[in-house]
């Protein structure tokens, strides 16, 4: 019972906060490539920058969900200038390691303080992702944090590795526990019964 419990507690725990997404094209590449399937949490309470996340594009006209990855969040300035190597966040250059080919990819000129409560995002292709860049006439490109409905679990975070070992040791428990109820059941069929009176028979005295 305890290695069942182990194993269905975790599961119905991440069937009611996490869900699955399918990667429908490659703006996302390569991190995330087209037809890979990813976890997020259903309740995206914190958006921080570098989150990938699943996003309702409504405000824009656009149908959705759609996958990209926040580059900044509310109170940030983010901006990019043809010709330059990276993109500026708060008047530093931003790594983007992550990002297939240059930064600048796709040809489009931004600078965008984002409001708070909002987001602006971006896809790792950039030349091959229509994102906040491509947005600037519907607030400057950014988003409504109650936009995001999912926000990418690190398999590496304690909550992902917690849930893993649980479930690993259920695992463990499960077999070990209908092992050691088999042998109890096997020795109880073969202890012999102890010799003695028989509660309840008639005795007869020899004539």
């Amino acid at each position: 019972m305890l290695g069942v419990a182990l194993i269905g507690g975790p599961i119905v725990f991440m069937l009611s906060r996490f869900t699955a997404a399918y990667q429908a094209s490659n703006n996302m590449h390569p991190t995330i490539v087209q037809g890979d399937r990813i976890i997020l949490r259903n309740d995206p309470s914190q958006v921080r920058r570098g989150d990938i996340v699943t996003y309702d594009p409504d405000e824009w006209g656009l149908q959705g969900p759609r996958l990209g990855r926040v580059v900044a969040v509310g109170g940030d300035r983010i901006s990019y200038a043809m010709g330059n190597e990276a993109l500026t966040l708060n008047g530093e250059p931003l790594d983007e390691p992550y990002v297939n080919g240059a930064p600048g990819d796709g040809a489009v000129a931004f600078d965008v303080t984002v409001p708070e409560n909002r987001v602006f995002i971006l896809g790792d292709n950039r030349g091959n992702s229509a994102d906040s860049r491509f947005q600037q006439s519907s607030g400057n490109g950014t988003l409504p944090v109650s936009a995001v409905t999912g926000v990418q679990e690190d398999r590496e975070s304690p909550t992902a590795v917690g849930l893993g070992l649980t479930v690993f040791a259920g695992m463990c428990f499960v077999p070990l526990g209908m092992g050691l109820g088999i042998a109890a059941l096997v020795v109880r069929r073969r202890k012999p019964v102890p010799a003695g009176p028989v509660w309840g028979a008639v005795h007869l005295d020899q004539p």
